[in-house]
């Protein structure tokens, strides 16, 4: 699983951690943002801008309850910044709430750190120039990705995490070792091939915190307690800006020109990019990708200022300084000594029609077309045309574009739909009416944009949406309007505050409506005559037929005595 991942249902487009990755290591896939692996430098700044919590750091608290659990020995490795990290409790308390959890051991990670830096000055002795530091991982990255060419100036050595863990597997063998510090990158490091299996489990003191909060452990509550023995010296000064040459024993002063440090992955994207051997002359270069130092690492979630963390640090290694002043002594110390790779990330050239074609899309043809405006989350709408390219990007992403796309596909439908539309504000005041509208009240060339709606039209349905904020449909008449007949549609817009009215006038259904009433009525009366006459007529005819057939009856009998020979009355 990587280190950073998104909560897609979370990502809201706002292309925040764009704007702010340092190496663009973010892509949008159908709207949201995807932490592209092989690319991130695992800084951890999309991780503290995303307002919506969207990005997540891989959690390996489970992990080390296993082998908590497990019943070996598991000793705890912990960064020297971890007193900035727990301001409302000493460094005492926070090691007793290490102890109570179930760690065999707890150590400064600062032992690791002194032999880091010892390797450090022993490079420097062996006459190296231009030399980058190597204790920052995602200074790594960053080097071996997107500045391969200056991996031959990247120290050899390992981080202070690495190097302590060797110190203690070679100490306690068949130990499990658990970094906890404050840097999402170190999760990354702990599996890189060069220093897999020194480090089995990294936590940030988010979830050391979170581990203590579930152990119901209240650290201001606890007794002290103490580190287990370990020679440490300038080393718990790690964590600060110019902490490494400090425990070098190097000269750093101000003026000394040949010792430069720098923090924050944009100055060090900056030196690296200007960066010339051929005319620099530095000894050594400290860097750092957070700014001041690891004091400010993206999880160290602390309430103090850095200002406050930096204090807190040097107040904790100046006042153990005296407690350690022999030398560093191990009889058979592992190597710190390490590799590294160039894996530098794929850059094609993007060719020019390309790009032209791309900008295209969201209606830039000519240079004046393009904003630069940053909202995308690239520089240029260059860069991001490149990026859509690449499949980094999406072409929909130019927000200015799609906002001029949807305000004016917005208008054409105002003005094109037969419907009457009208938008109120909280206070009954007319923000937009549409023609179709103007010409249903025969108010075309009139002002009516600030007026109160009930100057031209009976406010009820709109107070009353506006009272209880959910939608209403009535059918309204407005005699003063030549009877104007409506279907009126009123919705309360919660973004934006507005009523919106939508007017379908139904007048000509109901005059024809009328008017096939009046010949319903004409014809059902029609109808009514015809079968009355006709119902007359029958009833004569009958009459004549009633009359006509007796007197053949008395005819037809005559006839037949007569036949008979039978005498005939008078």
């Amino acid at each position: 699983m990587s280190v950073i991942s998104t909560i897609r249902t979370s990502c809201r487009d706002c292309y925040k951690c764009i704007r702010h990755c340092p190496v663009k290591a973010i892509r949008i896939s159908l709207g949201h943002a995807e932490v592209v692996d092989e690319r991130c430098i695992k800084d951890g700044r999309c991780v503290l801008v995303c307002p919506q919590g969207a990005k997540k750091v891989r959690s390996d608290l489970e992990e080390a309850k296993k082998l908590i659990a497990s019943g070996g020995t598991v000793i705890a490795s912990v960064a020297p910044s971890f007193v900035a990290a727990f301001p409302e409790a000493t460094p005492g308390q926070v090691i007793r709430g290490l102890r109570m959890l179930g760690f065999s051991e707890v150590r400064e990670t600062a032992e690791g750190a002194e032999w880091v830096a010892r390797e450090h000055a022993l490079l420097l002795q062996e006459g190296r120039e231009n030399l980058i530091t190597s204790s920052c991982p995602a200074v790594n990255f960053l080097i071996t990705r997107y500045f391969p060419e200056h991996i031959e100036y990247l120290a050899p050595v390992v981080s202070p995490m690495v190097a302590h863990g060797r110190l203690l597997k070679r100490e306690f063998p068949g130990a499990s070792i658990v970094f906890i510090g404050p840097c999402i990158a170190k999760k990354a490091e702990a599996e890189e091939e060069e220093v897999r299996g020194d480090v089995d489990v990294v936590l940030t003191f988010s979830e050391l915190r979170e581990w203590f909060k579930e152990a119901h452990l209240e650290l201001t509550a606890l007794p002290e307690d103490r580190f287990s023995p370990g020679k440490v010296r300038f080393a718990r000064a790690f964590p600060v800006e110019g902490g490494l040459i400090k425990s070098a024993a190097l000269q750093g002063e101000l003026l000394c020109r040949d010792i430069l440090t720098i923090t924050g992955v944009d100055r060090c994207k900056e030196f690296l990019k200007s960066f010339s051997p051929e005319r620099s002359r530095f000894r050594i270069i400290e860097m750092m990708s957070c700014e001041g130092g690891c004091i400010d690492g993206p999880v160290l979630s602390s309430p103090l200022s850095p200002y406050e963390r930096r204090e807190r640090v040097l107040e904790y290694t100046e006042k153990f300084l005296k407690e350690c002043e022999e030398p560093i002594v191990c009889l058979d110390p592992p190597s710190f000594r390490r590799t590294f790779s160039p894996s530098p990330v794929p850059r094609p050239e993007v060719p020019e029609e390309e790009i032209r074609r791309i900008l295209a899309l969201t209606g830039k043809f000519t240079p004046q077309d393009e904003l630069n405006c940053g909202a995308c989350g690239y520089n240029t709408c260059r860069e991001k045309a490149e990026a859509v390219y690449q499949g980094m990007a999406e072409a929909e992403m130019c927000i200015p574009f799609m906002r001029t796309r949807a305000e004016s596909f917005s208008s054409f439908l105002m003005t094109v739909t037969p419907n009457g539309i009208v938008l109120v504000d909280e206070d009954l005041r007319i923000v937009e009416m549409n023609p179709a509208l103007r010409r249903m009240l025969g108010l075309v060339g009139k002002l009516v944009i600030g007026k109160r709606i009930d100057e031209f039209l009976d406010p009820s349905p709109f107070v009353e949406v506006l009272r209880t904020k959910k939608a209403t449909t009535c059918e309204v008449t407005y005699p003063q309007y030549h009877n104007l007949f409506v279907r009126l549609s009123v919705f309360f817009l919660e973004k934006s505050h507005l009523l919106m009215g939508i007017f379908v006038d139904l007048t000509k259904e109901r005059e024809q409506e009328a008017m096939m009433e009046a010949i319903r009525e004409k014809t059902i009366e029609k109808a009514q005559q015809v079968i009355a006459n006709q119902m007359r007529v029958a009833q004569e005819i009958a009459s004549l037929l009633g009359e006509t057939t007796a007197e053949t009856k008395v005819l037809l009998n005559k006839l037949m005595r007569i036949l008979r020979g039978e005498t005939l009355e008078e």
